[in-house]
């Protein structure tokens, strides 16, 4: 099978792209500054230069390589969307658009679209209840959410009226070692970077701010498995997380760094995004079941210390 992954250098796609090589499918990266890679999953896969804001570079990559289905991960996240609205409209409005006529014209079987726990609405409105996939109320409070919203209401039409496959994955905040300046969970990254190095951190965020959180590695596997199922239950899927706090994460990095100083913003904007998210539904289907905070942190303090030539640390009770 041949598989075209955008945003396949990026954060969550690099991990993606890791483990369809690792399970031996042939693999397309398209990326609008392709840089050949010697090392990791990256020289395995063939890159190939393309934009997905314009149509015909969208249209090339699929039909020249082949692809049978598509990960469409590449877009802008909140902070670039709400600095450059321009752009989010451009990225992901008219590059999902693009994926998914590429797909019609071009016959594609399938294209797993990356969706977001930010197109609901805040937790306010909801209640303190597990939101399901079938929710009616979805009011984003983020151009972010908002164009995610849009995008499934345009994957069902490209359903209903192409009979397109298009499964949406509604991701919760995603953490782990690679986003260190992108994206609403970087803090994780510099919280663990200075706790392996003995460095104080400022958080800027509050310490009870609270989200629905996921580890990288694990939302990787679930794009994975949508994608290489032979058939799907359903059309939208939550990935799932835990509920949590950021002053959670500094608690288990300090269980295993007692001395690690941390500190937060308690004047930081609080985040409009759900933290009780039902993952059940993805949980049963493809028989995944996720990581814990501390499992996914230590997994990703490990990481941290492999690069400082430190042995690894192993689960404390």
């Amino acid at each position: 099978m041949r598989i075209l992954v955008t945003g396949g250098t990026g954060f969550i796609g690099q991990r993606v792209v890791e483990k369809l090589t690792a399970r031996n499918q042939d693999i397309v990266i398209l990326s609008r500054q392709p840089q050949p890679s010697s090392t990791g999953a990256e020289a395995k896969a063939s890159i190939v230069a393309g934009d997905i804001r314009i149509f015909a570079d969208m249209v090339k990559a699929v039909s020249d390589n082949k692809i049978d289905r598509v990960i469409h991960v590449a877009y802008t996240l909140t902070a670039e969307g709400e600095a450059n609205p321009l752009l989010a409209l451009q990225v992901n409005v008219l590059g999902a658009s693009h994926v998914f006529e590429t797909a019609r014209i071009c016959a594609v079987d399938r294209v797993v679209f990356c969706s977001s726990i930010a197109a609901y609405a805040p937790q306010s409105l909801y209640g303190e209840r597990l939101l399901s996939e079938e929710e009616n109320l979805m009011k984003p409070a983020s151009i972010y959410g908002a164009t995610k919203v849009l995008n499934e209401f345009m994957a069902s039409r490209f359903e209903t009226r192409y009979g397109l496959e298009i499964p949406v994955l509604r991701i919760s905040a995603v953490y782990g070692t690679g986003r260190a300046g992108r994206g609403v969970t970087a803090w994780t990254t510099q919280m663990v970077a200075g706790a392996v190095r003995s460095q104080p951190v400022f958080i800027k965020l509050r310490a009870k701010q609270l989200s629905n959180f996921i580890y990288v590695d694990d939302v990787a596997e679930q794009l994975v498995r949508l994608t290489l199922a032979e058939k799907l239950a359903h059309r939208v899927y939550n990935s799932g997380g835990y509920p949590a706090a950021t002053e959670d994460f500094a608690f288990i990095v300090k269980k295993y760094y007692p001395h690690f100083q941390v500190d937060f913003d308690p004047n930081a904007n609080l985040w409009p995004y759900p933290h009780l998210v039902d993952g059940t539904r993805l949980e049963k289907e493809i028989d995944l079941k996720i990581k814990t905070p501390e499992e996914g942190l230590l997994e990703q303090i490990n990481q941290e210390r492999r690069l400082l030539g430190q042995e690894p640390l192993t689960k404390r009770n």
